[in-house]
């Protein structure tokens, strides 16, 4: 029965990391209009002048919000290791937290990864 349970406390941890990315990947949307363009205006004669403008600067970066990747799979990974550390261990409160402290680090590493990827965090 314990090995059950811990085959699908560890199921259930890898589909709930699962990325969604993977069922857009490849696709593209188009947009096309059957609208004809205006004929491009004719310039005869065209006067150049240079204007020195100040240096321009980006845009503000806009803060994702949510939660991190990281901390999401902290969380997950916590959930998971205490289930599975209560399970497994004979010393049931013990397993627990040792479980929620290394599935908890484990999760956090492989979001930080996912956020580095994304650009969120260099």
């Amino acid at each position: 029965m314990k090995k059950i349970i811990l085959v699908f406390a560890i199921s259930a941890s890898f589909v709930a990391c699962k990325n969604n990315d993977e069922k857009t990947a490849g696709v593209q949307t188009t947009t096309t209009t059957t609208e004809t363009p205006a004929p491009a205006p004719v310039v005869v004669q065209k006067e150049v002048r240079y204007v020195a403008t100040p240096a321009q600067t980006p845009p503000p970066v806009q803060q994702k919000k949510g939660w991190s990747k990281a901390a999401k799979g902290a969380a997950i990974g916590a959930g998971a290791g205490a289930v599975t550390g209560a399970v497994v261990s004979k010393n049931k409160g013990k397993g627990a937290v040792i479980g929620g402290v290394v599935g908890g680090v484990g999760g956090y590493i492989i979001g930080r990864s996912k956020d580095k990827k994304d650009g969120r965090v260099q």
